[in-house]
């Protein structure tokens, strides 16, 4: 899989993966099955009440496609960046500048479904995924987006990062980690990723002991930590974060 980096609002650099070809395939799948069913019921509604005569071709050739793309577009836009799929498989749509993305971006990606998908049953947005540095497809091009993995980032997840707006918003616990560098930060991140990716002896050590260095740097007492080693990392970022930037 690629990475992708970001930089928010705040200034604040994010790595991610992209999504893989395989989960977004599944993803999509899952979607469509969703779809199908609800469109059914909503077919079977309709005749039942009487609204929808059974010669009435347009509902039945135009009707699937227009909710294809009205449930893409309304998911990801009420679920920032997700669908049912999406969502079982913990992928998500955002924007390659950091902010949130808009209605009109969903739009792009729900309409270039069409070409990417649809009229050549997937085998543009496959071409355009294997061949691009970041996977992204037509509709993700256009508008500026790219699908990541969400499962995998190493302590804090991007909606954490997009939900602190000031230091009022989030009360950091361990105030001293200023003197920490972005270097010495990168250095917990990257542990923190390792250790979520490998969950073996070496790396809950290594954990452990890059804790017990924070701590000494910090010099904070073992009453003052809260949480399991992994909660007191995560929360050192994102104290960092809120207080340095």
């Amino acid at each position: 899989m690629a990475a992708v980096t970001i930089h928010t609002t705040q200034n604040v650099r994010i790595d991610y993966e992209t999504a893989s070809l395989g989960s977004r395939i599944g993803a999509f799948l899952i979607d469509l099955i969703v779809i199908t069913v609800t469109y059914l019921l909503l077919v079977f509604f309709v005749e039942s009440v009487g609204l929808l005569p059974y010669s009435d071709a347009v509902f039945f050739v135009f009707g699937p496609l227009f909710f294809t793309l009205l449930y893409f577009f309304f998911w990801e836009m009420l679920s920032r960046g997700q669908t049912a799929g999406k969502k079982l498989l913990r992928l998500r749509v955002i924007r390659l500048d950091g902010r949130d993305p808009t209605p009109a971006d969903f739009l792009v990606r729900a309409v270039f479904l069409i070409p990417d998908a649809i009229f050549t049953l997937g085998m543009l947005a496959i071409l355009f995924i294997l061949t691009g540095r970041r996977n992204q497809r037509l509709g993700d091009l256009i508008a500026g987006t790219v699908v990541i993995n969400t499962v995998g980032f190493g302590g804090v997840t991007l909606a954490d990062i997009l939900t602190i707006r000031n230091r009022e918003q989030h009360a950091a616990r361990y105030p001293a980690v200023q003197r920490m560098t972005d270097e010495d930060m990168l250095v917990v991140k990257q542990c923190i990723l390792r250790y979520r990716r490998y969950r073996n002896a070496a790396h809950r050590q290594a954990l452990s002991e890059l804790a017990a260095k924070m701590m000494q740097l910090l010099e904070l007492d073992a009453q003052d930590v809260k949480g399991s080693t992994e909660d007191f990392l995560e929360a050192l970022l994102l104290d960092y974060i809120v207080l340095t930037r």
